[in-house]
């Protein structure tokens, strides 16, 4: 690989670093951003350099399609990047920052990276949606992570209640408003994908912080949990670990049924919790199912965890189907007709996210075909995706086989690790139509393709900014869709 010159690539990175703001929390952008290292900005691709796996591994699958926009903010559409594993390039460029740069004057330089200068002084006061596991002045503590940021959308006045989620609704209100009460410590929320579990759980994130700025509220999934564990035991930082997780005055646990199995991680936990839970802190943990029925989990967790509040959530009635779809189309502002609304609702039943995806397929197939919203235009977008609808059923396969006839690929071309934008973009193509035309997950469709769900989100993204600013690819992704659909 041959590097631009390192004037030019360190200008062209400056650009990038200066697209995060806003986009990332600054301890973000410090910790995973600030250490990776320009290598060569070639193709319309950006190549970063890290000192280890794990530092890979996080900036794709965490960071991966918010940092595509970044890139692409700065450079333009069309660009992506790829992270490397590479410490002697690491080395050799913090080698040569700590040699171009001056002697520190102060003490807020020196407690700055070596190879990047100090950051201008930030304002303290936490912003609505995050919180540093640090206090001002507090310049010891364990380093805030970005898994403290809250989804600005997930709060208690975008979420629709009903019937199917009123008690577990008013307990996440309680638990907001009073959080380390023992009587509703810890908030257990169930049920099944796409609920409304984890907005419920980053609502209560977002009321504590308005109400309590002080506070130091972490959201992050079991599996970072579990993660960030296995880091510390190899890096022995356990102490470190600890210090910040025992420090938290509230914390959001995604998805707990990933500990089955980790009886090392589900040991920590314990500790954890019963730490935390002794100090008044709130502890809020969602899951699949019921405690009790999460298999491979310890005695002592589900006792502790059915020992506080149990709530679950249920699919929505009709009722309140149609009030979500109401909301949505608001967000989107875009007028529905009210007979569009009950057709939808009547047929897509499942979850909420379903639900509005269902909305969201409506919208964009009205505007890119230019019709109008109406029910003839619902049944010609959305097709078998409405339960009860007779059509054939649109598989990844299906899709896989359609694209790559047209690009005159092979299907061991798509999913292999070949990055030739010959191959490269039939494959962002076929991962774009399979997250229009099917109900597959993010996940699901990167295990199909070999690629995490991260690379799925950003190929969806570059492909749909594409379409909207490119006539010959709206008029092939309406083509190939015309093919996948059979009509």
């Amino acid at each position: 690989m041959s590097e631009e010159k390192t004037p030019a690539i360190e200008s062209l990175w400056q650009k990038v670093l200066e697209k995060t703001d806003g986009i990332f929390h600054e301890d973000t952008v410090k910790k995973w951003i600030l250490p990776a290292v320009p290598v060569s900005l070639e193709q319309n691709e950006l190549v970063l350099a890290v000192q280890e796996t794990f530092q890979k591994q996080y900036i794709e699958s965490r960071l991966g399609a918010l940092f595509g926009d970044v890139v692409q903010q700065a450079f333009g559409s069309g660009y992506t990047f790829r992270v490397i594993v590479d410490p002697e390039i690491v080395a050799q460029k913090k080698s040569a920052k700590k040699e171009a740069e001056p002697p520190a004057e102060n003490s807020a330089a020196e407690d700055a990276p070596a190879e990047y200068p100090a950051a201008e002084e930030q304002d303290a006061s936490p912003t609505q949606g995050s919180l540093p596991l640090t206090s001002a002045g507090d310049t010891n503590a364990a380093a805030p992570d970005d898994a403290t940021t809250l989804n600005p959308k997930y709060t208690f006045d975008a979420f629709v209640m009903g019937r199917s989620n009123q008690f577990s609704y008013s307990m996440a209100k309680a638990v907001a408003d009073a959080p380390g009460k023992s009587a509703h410590n810890p908030l257990f929320i169930y049920g099944g994908v796409g609920l409304g579990k984890t907005h419920l759980m980053h609502a209560v994130g977002h009321k504590i912080l308005a109400d309590h700025p002080e506070k130091r509220v972490l959201y992050i999934a079991s599996t970072d949990f579990t993660n960030e564990f296995i880091r510390s035991i190899r890096e022995k930082s356990m102490d470190a670990f600890r210090e910040k997780y025992y420090s938290i005055d509230v914390l959001l646990i995604d998805d707990i049924q990933f500990f089955t199995g980790q009886e090392q991680t589900q040991t920590e936990f314990f500790q954890t919790f019963n730490r935390l839970r002794d100090n008044g802190r709130q502890i809020i943990l969602t899951s699949d199912r019921q405690p009790q029925d999460v298999k491979g989990l310890e005695d002592r967790l589900i006792s502790r965890f059915a020992g506080g509040v149990v709530v679950d959530i249920q699919p929505p009635e009709f009722e309140t189907r149609v009030a979500i779809l109401q909301k949505k189309a608001h967000s989107e502002e875009v007028d529905i007709p009210e007979d569009v609304v009950a057709y939808i609702a009547s047929r897509v039943d499942s979850n909420i996210r379903e639900l509005e995806g269902a909305l969201m397929r409506l919208i964009k197939y009205a505007s890119m075909m230019r019709m109008p919203i109406d029910e003839t235009t619902c049944v010609a977008a959305l097709g078998n995706y409405l339960r009860g609808e007779k059509g054939r059923r649109i598989t990844m396969e299906m899709i896989e086989r359609i694209v790559c006839t047209h690009f005159k690929v092979t299907s061991e071309d798509i999913r292999s690790t070949k990055r030739s934008n010959d191959i490269a973009y039939p494959r962002q193509i076929a991962m774009f139509l399979c997250h229009e035309l099917t109900d597959v997950s993010w996940p699901t469709i990167g295990g199909f393709f070999n690629r995490d769900h991260s690379t799925v989100i950003h190929a969806h993204k570059k492909i749909q900014n594409l379409t909207d600013t490119d006539g010959a690819t709206k008029a092939l992704i309406e083509s190939l869709t015309i093919q996948v659909k059979g009509i």
